[in-house]
């Protein structure tokens, strides 16, 4: 009688395990991709290459990753807006994108990953769970 709830819980237990180290591996994976579109600001435009660096940085498989760019301008008191004429323009000089104001770009990663869990068929415990990690970093200028 006490062994299918000892399985049970261990089942569980291991589910439980195999979520963290998941989460774990997609946070490593957008950490390494931001990594590498913060190395400078041509790395910063190869959105292909941080998608692939932060898939090629973990061993679990079915991770998907989304990249992105983002300019800003910021005062000194560290005040963000958006750069004029238009937002997000990376390539006019900064005089022009943020005149009297520093130009800040960041690059994000988001990586993410449906998990499937070995129980299943048993109330509130999910078959499968959508996990998904984001990092962002200041690109070198």
């Amino acid at each position: 009688m006490a062994l299918p709830v000892v399985m049970v819980v261990f089942a569980a237990t291991i589910d439980f395990a195999r979520v963290f180290y998941t989460s774990m591996a997609l946070m490593d994976a957008a950490r390494a991709g931001a990594q590498y579109g913060a190395v400078n600001s041509a790395f910063a435009t190869d959105i292909a290459g941080m998608q692939s660096a932060a898939t090629a940085a973990t061993n679990t498989t079915g991770i998907t990753a989304v990249a992105s760019r983002l300019c800003q301008c910021a005062t000194d008191v560290g005040v963000f807006s958006a750069t004029s004429p238009t937002a997000n323009d990376c390539t006019s000089p900064v005089a022009t994108s943020c005149p009297g104001k520093h130009l800040v770009v960041t690059v994000t990663v988001t990586t993410s990953k449906t998990f499937t869990t070995i129980i299943t068929g048993f109330p509130s415990i999910p078959s499968s769970v959508n996990l998904s990690r984001t990092a962002t970093m200041r690109v070198h200028q």
